[in-house]
Formats: structure tokens, sequence, C-alpha cells
């Protein structure tokens, strides 16, 4: 039997949804649209934590020792993130974008938390009997080492040769 070829309709939906956002970005000032989806990423942040937190929680009980729960626990820490992500930027954006807190410690902390989630999703597919496979293990260590790298070039870009 041939098998028709379908487009996967949350792809096809993903796609539409892009396209929508830059059409809309034509006619729409930025400023509105940026927080139009703060405020919608927001609202989903929140559903998302909630809808997770039990299983969350359930994870952290059973010690977190499969694939399974870590990858709950990843998902769970992404939008918990987010959701504390988009409270801090609707905050800033509000006071008026103040200077302290654009220089604040704050904004590492944003792609810290982000990195320490994909490192559960990294390790989550290799974990059996409690213990991280070879394979997650050198995906970890290839994320770090590609990040370590863009960010010693970038360091080493923003310093100064000239005295």
């Amino acid at each position: 039997m041939i098998r028709t070829i379908t487009p996967n309709r949350a792809v096809v939906f993903a796609v539409l949804a892009f396209l929508a956002y830059w059409i809309a970005a034509l006619f729409v000032p930025s400023l509105i649209l940026r927080d139009v989806f703060n405020s919608l990423a927001f609202g989903t942040a929140i559903i998302i934590t909630f809808t997770w937190w039990p299983s969350a929680v359930r994870a952290l009980r059973e010690g977190a020792d499969s694939g399974e729960w870590q990858l709950i626990l990843a998902i769970f820490l992404v939008w918990f993130v987010v959701l504390a992500q988009r409270i801090y930027v609707i905050t800033f954006n509000w006071m008026g974008r103040p200077e302290a807190w654009s220089q604040a410690p704050i904004s590492g902390f944003w792609p810290y938390s982000y990195m320490i989630a994909g490192l559960l999703f990294l390790s989550a597919p290799g974990v059996t009997d409690e213990r991280i496979g070879s394979r997650a293990v050198w995906s970890i260590v290839m994320a770090v080492a590609i990040g370590s790298l863009i960010a010693g070039i970038l360091i080493g870009a923003s310093i100064s040769t000239v005295g």
C-alpha cells in the first residue's frame, strides 16, 4: 500500500503561525508586538507551569532517575524560567527599561537556566538504571564545548588590543 504524503498538521500550524507574525510585523509597530506577545507568552507560561507542576513534583519524589522523569523536569524548568523571565521583562519594560537592570547579574541567569534545562534534555535519552549513558554524556560535553568556544570568541573579540 502506498502511503500518501500529507503534511504534519503541527508543522503546518507552526509555519503558518510564524508567517502570520511576520505579516503582522509589516503593519503593527514592533513595541506593540513586543508587549502583546510578552503578555501572551506570560499567560502561556503560567498555564504550562501549573499544568506540569504535579508531574515535576512527582519526578522529584521518584528521584528523577529515568529519562522520562528528566524530560518532565526539563519541560517544567524551561517553562518556569520562561514565566520568571516574562515577569522580569514585563516589569523591566513597564519601569522604563532601567539601565541598572540591564547591567544586573539576572541577565546572565536566564541563559544559564536554559542551559541547565537543556542539559536535562540532553541527558534524558541516555538515562538507564539511574546512570547517564556515554552517548548522552558526549552530547552534554559537546554542547558545553561549543558554547565555551563561542563564549571564548565573543570574550576575545570584546577585549581591546589598543592600550
